[in-house]
């Protein structure tokens, strides 16, 4: 547990130092405040659903992207400057060393999307808004989200280039959005091939829909406890997963 924590700390500390992060953090604020821009075009309560709406699409999206942004080269760098063997060369296993770089990425994100939920939790009061529990749980769940993309991120990187693990990242991030949508159209329009396809892309693909609670959060709508645990231990097994294939893949590689 030691060594996880050790490269975790070190990636965490990586992470910290690109000036994509901090610019991202900026950005974020920036389009938070935005959104008094567009409360004047709206009457009652609906500036304070404009605010929670915006707010929350803003830290999902930005929480993905920073992802992408900052942990795609993180493996590969290590890799390409040779890093990795004095890394390894320690007595610390591959899965270790996955597992520290995945949980370093993750804290990253973690200070990153607590620091855009303060401040969405601010414009939220100035704003008229109801600060409830689902806003939080809104939040959460992104974050669960936002880990599973790290996973598959980590296993794009464990054999692929950093542009091409962006690229099949996001390829994925997308298919997993509409996976839900597609096979229903298939399913409508589609004859019994489509519909194979389809099926077979939805059980394989994250669905990634059931993470989005912000319906709910921002109408002041009623959720279950299925509706925030199931998608919560779904996110957590696929997470692991993912860094059970990128080990198995990892573990062959040859470094020299």
């Amino acid at each position: 547990m030691r060594k996880i924590y050790s490269v975790a700390l070190n990636t965490f500390r990586e992470s910290a130092r690109e000036k994509l992060f901090y610019l991202v953090i900026i950005y974020a604020m920036v389009l938070l405040v935005s959104v008094f821009i567009l409360s004047p075009l709206s009457v009652g309560a609906a500036k304070g659903k404009i605010v929670t709406d915006v707010g929350l699409a803003g830290i999902s999206i930005l929480g993905i992207l920073t992802a992408i942004i900052v942990g795609s080269n993180l493996v590969h760098k290590e890799v390409d400057k040779k890093a990795v063997l004095m890394v390894l060369a320690r007595p610390v296993s591959r899965a270790e060393y996955l597992v520290g770089k995945f949980a370093g990425v993750a804290l990253s994100l973690a200070v990153l999307i607590g620091i855009m939920t303060a401040v969405l939790a601010v414009m939220m009061l100035l704003g008229g808004a109801a600060l409830t529990p689902a806003v939080f749980l809104a939040v959460g769940l992104s974050l669960v989200e936002i880990g599973l993309i790290i996973a598959v991120m980590i296993f794009f990187s464990t054999f692929t280039t950093p542009l091409l693990t962006s690229f099949f990242t996001i390829c994925i991030f997308v298919a997993g959005t509409l996976s839900g949508d597609l096979r229903l159209f298939a399913q409508k329009f589609g004859g019994k091939a489509m519909n194979y396809v389809t099926d077979v892309l939805y059980f394989i693909l994250p669905n990634l829909k059931v993470f989005n609670l912000r319906h709910e959060a921002v109408h002041g709508l009623r959720y279950s406890a299925s509706e925030i645990l199931l998608p919560a231990a779904y996110g957590v097994v696929y997470t692991c997963a993912m860094l059970y294939f990128a080990w198995l893949v990892f573990r062959r590689r040859e470094f020299s």
